[in-house]
């Protein structure tokens, strides 16, 4: 390496830390973004968080009007106000619909369980009305929200890569976990 110029040497030098602050500019811009969606995320998870608790209030007050239904025989869908009577639980179920991600099956499945809850208050007849039922429905629901937001917090903790990369191996050991099951079976 003697026979090297010093132009050479500096030429090489400069390179390297060009490469360097290359690097460090693109790392910058990697947590900078992440942050940033951090940041958003977390306010996603408040607004999303506010959204369910007014549809569970909504809800409650649905199911007061249809366990104090009058006619024992008929569902609380049979009156003729039960548009208006179910506007505000529509409409909060609606905002909460905006918050979900269509792409995702658990936050599909959780607006699917709702929409079913609000049918079982109101086209279920009053004499066969469980409120046992309904709050056994009611607290799966809360419990699937509640999945979906440690779901979500796991993925600002993480990062959105590391994230991945945890779902994917879930789904992975829980498939052969499946499989192997089925080959016992």
């Amino acid at each position: 390496m003697e026979g090297l110029p010093d132009s050479a040497w500096i030429f090489a030098g400069s390179v390297i830390a060009a490469l360097i602050v290359l690097f460090s500019g693109w790392l910058q811009q990697k947590i900078s973004r992440a942050s940033t969606v951090s940041g958003y995320r977390q306010k996603w998870i408040q607004d999303i968080r506010k959204a369910f608790s007014e549809y569970m209030d909504e809800l409650e007050k649905l199911s007061d009007l249809a366990s104090a239904n009058s006619e024992s025989g008929h569902s609380f869908g049979a009156r003729s106000t039960v548009l208006e009577d179910t506007r505000p639980v529509r409409r909060a179920r609606n905002y909460l619909r905006l918050y979900t991600n269509p792409g995702e099956q658990g936050h599909l499945d959780l607006l699917k369980e709702a929409k079913s809850l609000e049918s079982y208050l109101t086209d279920t007849a009053r004499k066969d009305l469980k409120l046992n039922e309904y709050e056994r429905r009611r607290d799966e629901l809360t419990k699937a929200f509640q999945d979906i937001l440690k779901e979500e917090w796991d993925r600002v903790k993480m990062g959105e890569l590391w994230w991945r990369i945890r779902r994917c191996w879930r789904r992975i050991t829980s498939h052969s976990r499946r499989r192997s099951q089925a080959r016992a079976a």
